[in-house]
């Protein structure tokens, strides 16, 4: 899947080490950390104190900023008399101890050419000495993935470019260090996307990959994962209440927890697949603001977000998947663009009632019948996207 899947290095962020899940509290535009591609203002001349100067930008954090300059992020914090290490923003000065070190010989560089810079990423974080999750010892050889899925382009629809390729992986190598299960994914949604109909017959016998069988060594790799619904997907979930913990309902959920850090701690994901925006009317920017707010928690919890766009306009317009799109774009994220292959369906692939899939139970992809039905598409392109992915971490 070299066409979709990029083997260049690109300039990835970086990545707190071992930060626990933000709480949702603490995390703002500006103090998110994400890959922003924005090459940092660095003022080359000294202030009166002999200290250089950053210019912090959308997507800088503390970490970031510490690892780039070879200080440690509590002398930054001392030096700029930040009390909330957490309280920076965009536009924002801050002092650099004149004693500040050259960044460590151990440090990894990536050289990104196409940018013209390099990042050099502090790789001075525990390594752990063995991982608690078994990883399978033998790997498939590179399928033949279709050019076209009814008509349209594959790689328009898994978009996983070569930028995104490296934000995987840095976002994947931050979650091994805190010991996130490489083999298991996690789902956050509304009801379309709850089970039985999204996924879930992958953990089960009865389903039929035809010429797509190359996708059933990641179905072993995430077994069980496949068929839990978790506590994250929600029956009429808007964005915003992904973080108010009185959608985590669940028994097993804590007082506190919001249905994002309640499903983190119980099944310790790497992966988390996103499908919202149906219910989140007439709100663009709530909405935005929001999903921006879940993928910077997943990041800072070393936890890849794979976001998806919908088939529906219940919305009243596209407006939510444009959106979407824009921040998968942003953050350098795989998504799959699921509207555009919604395009090619009967009634857009949808039930009668205009915003869940039209049902395929079958699950037999060598029928024609799976590529007119909504969920016969959703569940073949999240497979394919969520193996994109893994080869992308494994490779």
């Amino acid at each position: 899947m070299r066409e979709l899947l990029g083997a260049n290095n690109t300039l990835p962020a970086a990545v707190t080490a071992a930060a626990p899940l933000v709480q949702p509290t603490t995390i703002s535009a500006s103090t998110a950390v994400a890959f922003i591609p924005d090459v940092p203002v660095i003022a080359d001349t000294s202030n009166a104190a002999g200290m250089r100067q950053h210019v912090i930008q959308r997507g800088d954090t503390l970490f970031r900023i510490a690892t780039l300059y070879g200080v440690t992020v509590e002398a930054l914090a001392q030096v700029n008399g930040l009390g909330n290490t957490d309280s920076i923003f965009a536009g924002q000065t801050l002092l650099i101890p004149v004693n500040s070190l050259a960044i460590q010989a151990t440090a990894i560089s990536l050289d990104v050419p196409a940018l013209g810079i390099t990042e050099a990423v502090s790789s001075a974080m525990p390594t752990p000495s063995a991982t608690p999750y078994p990883l399978p010892t033998g790997f498939p050889g590179e399928p033949t993935y279709p050019v076209t899925i009814n008509g349209v382009p594959l790689s328009q629809v898994l978009v996983m470019n070569e930028m995104v390729e490296a934000q995987v992986r840095l976002i994947y190598g931050a979650g091994l260090v805190v010991g996130r299960n490489p083999r298991a994914f996690s789902k956050l949604g509304d009801s379309t996307i709850e089970n039985p109909h999204f996924l879930a017959r992958f953990d089960q016998s009865a389903y039929n990959l035809g010429d797509y069988d190359w996708l059933q060594y990641t179905v072993d790799y995430y077994k069980g994962s496949f068929g839990r619904q978790g506590v994250a997907v929600r029956r009429g979930l808007h964005s915003w209440a992904v973080f108010d913990p009185m959608w985590a309902i669940d028994s097993a959920c804590l007082g506190s927890e919001t249905i994002l850090s309640c499903e983190i701690r119980l099944h310790n994901p790497s992966l988390l697949f996103i499908k919202l925006g149906s219910n989140d009317v007439g709100v663009p920017d709530s909405f935005r603001q929001s999903i921006e707010r879940l993928v910077n928690s997943c990041i800072e919890a070393g936890i890849i977000p794979i976001l998806s766009t919908k088939a529906d306009r219940h919305e009243g317009s596209n407006i939510n998947n444009e959106i979407v799109r824009e921040i998968a774009a942003h953050y350098h994220l795989p998504l799959l663009d699921f509207d555009l292959l919604a395009g090619t369906l009967p009634g857009r692939g949808l039930a009668p009632d205009g915003v869940h899939l039209s049902t395929f139970f079958a699950h037999d992809w060598r029928s024609p019948q799976a590529f007119q039905r909504g969920y016969g598409l959703y569940n073949l392109t999240a497979l394919m996207l969520i193996d994109a992915v893994r080869r992308t971490v494994s490779g």
